[in-house]
Parts: structure tokens; C-alpha cells; sequence
């Protein structure tokens, strides 16, 4: 072999060595670091997509706005037309501060990239969120926040607004996560896996989806063939279609209307003030505070009372019908109730 041919051979390992280690995303990024003081800035609004972001808090008078978008191809000339299709306006009207991913109209992801966003702000500002497929990491609002998620994972620390009047406003779809605390919220939740830890009066639609809560005071709700495991509230109202439900303890008041799916109640304060299940077609399971007294009374169609007292109950039965009243419990005292009309199956206090 000549030596001509060993350094063209050398030469062409080199540069299929070097090639084949070029890549990369560091030649193909944008990044900006703005802080804007808040003069009468009130309101934060992030409106991106494909996005990590993360809302941070700290107590300046600004907002720092850290963005990075990250084009992940060795292909330098794609990456520069996509880069070029991605743009982050950052802007100011009235008492409102814009964070925006504007994607041009002939954008089409061929290859991999990032959009992230590290927001510094004060919790007392209100906020509007609108993210799909990305992440969203949120720390406090006290201002309220409406919240437009899609395909996201999400990790929430505080939605609880510093005063009673202001009510956040979710709409979640396609995500999995956490919130810590959500205040006094209206949320739409589809198709979800959601674990929340407490909050305050939850009016909530929901669909498709899988719903823990340790703690809710005051819960309102309407379900369709979810999942949902609700540890303590005190009081709660649900209609609830093809749905799981399972309620381990309420304090005041609770008022059950289910169709085709099951409904489990696992405990109570010993002063309740009212149980109303009017179900239709629903496996139903109660167990009460053992230290309850309660006034019962209802009617089951296609079904029948399973109760450890029924001999203190008054049972009128009908061809498919049986009515029930009576006093169960020792105090005299009592003004618990419990009210009960029951379709296509049997209902059993345990």
C-alpha cells in the first residue's frame, strides 16, 4: 500500500469519525433572558405549545422570563429553517404581561425539539395558562389563574387565591399529575389521572378519567365513566354516570345521583346532617358513623334494603317496590337523616 493511499485512507476514518460525532442541538438553539419590572403589571400570560414550563415565584417587583428553544438534528440546514419557524414574542399591553410560542403556519415537525420556559413571579399576580403536549410546573397563584392544559405532565403546588371570592378556572385533557392545593376552582377534567391533596369548594365536570382527593370541603360535580376516590369532604353533591365512586367519609351532607356504575361510602361524622342517594342502576354500599343516630326513610324498586337494623325499620312491600322509615341509633336528640331511593339494585349499610 503507497503512502498516498494510507493518508487518504486516514483521512477518510477522520472525517467519518468526526461527522459521525456532529450533531447537535447547541448549534441550533435561541435563547433570551428578559426581566421586566411590574409598574402596573397585574396579569401573566403564558400561551405556548410542545413546552416545558415552569412558573417559579419570587418576591421582586419583575417578572424574569428565561426561554430556550433547542433544535435537536444534525442537519444543519433543516434545523435552521425549523429554528426560524419558532419564534417567543414577549410583550406588554394594558395591565397584562404576554409570554407567546408563535409556530409560522408551514411549520411541521419533522424532527425532534424543545421549547422551555423558566417564568420568575410574584404569587400575588393572576395568571392564564395555555400549554399542550409539553410539562407544566406551577408554584403559587394567589391572583387565580385560568388554565387551558392538553397532553401535559402536570405538578402543581398552590392554586389557593389569597380571598374567598376568587375562583380559579381548569380546563385539563390528556394529562397526568399532581396538585397540592386547588382553592376555590371550576375545572373540566377529561380523560386524566389526577391526584390532588385538598381544596376548598370544587365544582367539577369530568370524563374518562382517574380522580384522587385526600381533602375537599365543599365538592359539586358531574361524572362520566371516571374513576373517583374522594377520602374526606364535607359536604358534597354528584351526579355521576357510569362512574366509580368512592367516598370514605363526609361530615355534613352528601347527596349521591348515580346511573350504572357503583357507589361505596365508607364513613361519616357521628352528626351528619343528610344523606340523599337517588340511584339508578348503581351498586351501593354505605357505612355510617357506629356512634350515628339517623331518621331513615325511602324506596327501593327492583331491589331490596340490606341494613343490621332492619327490624327497627317499618317495610312496606310491593310487588317490585318496598318503602322503609324508622329511627336508627340511640339518641333521641338526633336531626341526621338519611334518604334513599334506590332502581335495579339492592343498597347495603354495613
Amino acid at each position: 500500500m503507497t503512502k498516498t493511499t494510507i493518508v487518504l485512507l486516514f483521512l477518510f476514518f477522520f472525517t467519518l469519525t468526526v461527522f459521525s460525532q456532529t450533531r447537535i442541538s447547541t448549534d441550533f438553539k435561541d435563547y433570551r433572558l428578559e426581566v421586566i419590572k411590574l409598574n402596573n403589571i397585574n396579569h401573566l400570560d403564558v400561551n405556548s405549545q410542545h413546552a416545558r414550563i415552569n412558573l417559579l415565584n419570587w418576591d421582586k417587583d419583575s417578572i424574569s422570563i428565561e426561554t430556550n428553544i433547542e433544535i435537536l438534528s444534525d442537519k444543519p440546514n433543516l434545523a435552521k429553517e425549523m429554528l426560524h419557524k419558532v419564534h417567543i414574542n414577549i410583550q406588554t399591553y394594558g395591565n397584562t404581561l404576554q409570554v407567546k410560542t408563535s409556530l409560522s403556519s408551514d411549520f411541521r415537525s419533522t424532527i425532534p425539539y424543545k421549547i422551555n420556559y423558566n417564568i420568575f413571579f410574584p404569587k400575588e399576580l393572576s395568571v392564564s395558562l395555555k400549554n399542550t403536549h409539553g410539562e407544566v410546573n406551577l408554584a403559587d397563584v394567589e391572583g387565580g389563574i385560568q388554565a387551558d392544559i392538553s397532553y401535559c405532565q402536570l405538578n402543581i403546588k398552590n392554586l389557593s387565591a389569597s380571598n374567598d371570592t376568587t375562583f380559579n378556572h381548569l380546563n385539563i385533557t390528556h394529562c397526568k399529575g399532581r396538585i397540592n392545593h386547588l382553592g376555590n376552582s371550576h375545572a373540566n377534567i377529561s380523560q386524566s389521572q389526577l391526584t390532588c391533596i385538598d381544596a376548598k369548594h370544587l365544582d367539577m365536570n369530568s370524563s374518562y378519567s382517574i380522580l384522587t382527593f385526600q381533602e375537599v370541603k365543599n365538592y359539586q360535580g358531574q361524572s362520566n365513566i371516571d374513576r373517583i376516590n374522594l377520602e374526606s369532604t364535607d359536604k358534597i353533591t354528584l351526579k355521576a354516570i357510569s362512574s366509580t365512586v368512592i367516598v370514605n367519609n363526609f361530615n355534613q351532607t352528601a347527596l349521591f345521583e348515580c346511573q350504572k356504575g357503583s357507589l361505596n361510602i365508607g364513613g361519616s361524622s357521628p352528626d351528619f346532617s343528610q344523606l340523599t342517594i337517588n340511584n339508578d342502576n348503581t351498586k351501593t354500599t354505605v357505612q355510617l358513623n357506629p356512634q350515628a343516630s339517623y331518621t331513615i326513610n325511602g324506596e327501593i324498586t327492583k331491589g331490596k334494603l340490606l341494613h343490621p337494623q332492619l327490624s327497627n325499620l317499618q317495610i312496606i312491600n310491593e310487588e317490585n317496590k318496598s318503602s322503609f322509615s324508622g329511627d336508627i341509633g340511640t339518641s333521641t336528640d338526633s336531626h341526621s337523616k338519611v334518604i334513599v331511593f334506590n332502581n335495579k339494585q339492592n343498597i347495603a349499610f354495613k
